[in-house]
């Protein structure tokens, strides 16, 4: 174990942050309880930022330590907002009562100013609010899953294959905005 790595592996214990190691049975999330130049015990976390055990990761097998990065900070926002992250999924209101099509649930979208993940037939999935809809189209201001702007796209409606309204991941972006101070338009 070199030097940076030390360092990088004490400074997570101390300040008890989330580390992301690479290492060749996987990569793995989570804080360092102990180190020493053969072995790392971490407390692993989930993706969505969940305890999940303790774990002995030998360092002869790391590759890569990641400390602080957006990806690791995301983890830990979600760890600490788990009763926003987590909560029960909004439904759409007043879409119950008419025959439902993509296009009336991306109008529902643009009119409450929900952010909304659309999988689309090419692969290109992203997060976004509906700006504007015509009959064939749409304008998205689009987000990444850090929650940070990233322009406007047009869509033709028939490359929407799925609207997801409300899930772990759009309210993670959505209150990143919001805790950004981002102007949603």
């Amino acid at each position: 174990m070199g030097a940076l790595l030390t360092d990088m592996l004490q400074r997570a214990q101390r300040s008890r942050r989330v580390v992301s190691i690479q290492s060749s049975g996987g990569t793995f999330l989570g804080y360092v309880l102990n180190h020493n130049p053969e072995l790392v015990v971490l407390r692993t976390i989930t993706r969505q930022g969940l305890l999940t055990g303790v774990r002995t990761l030998s360092l002869a097998n790391v590759s890569q330590v990641h400390f602080d990065d957006k990806y690791v900070r995301l983890i830990e926002f979600k760890e600490h907002n788990p009763e926003v992250v987590y909560a029960r999924p909004a439904a759409p209101d007043g879409l119950d009562n008419q025959y439902l099509t993509v296009a009336a649930v991306l109008q529902r979208a643009s009119e409450v100013r929900q952010l909304v993940q659309l999988e689309t037939h090419a692969d290109s999935d992203l997060y976004g609010y509906i700006e504007r809809i015509t009959e064939d189209e749409l304008l998205v201001k689009v987000y990444t899953q850090y929650g940070e702007p990233d322009g406007h796209t047009v869509l033709d409606l028939d490359n929407v294959r799925s609207v997801i309204w409300s899930d772990e991941d759009t309210r993670t972006i959505e209150l990143l905005i919001k805790q950004r101070g981002t102007e949603a338009k």
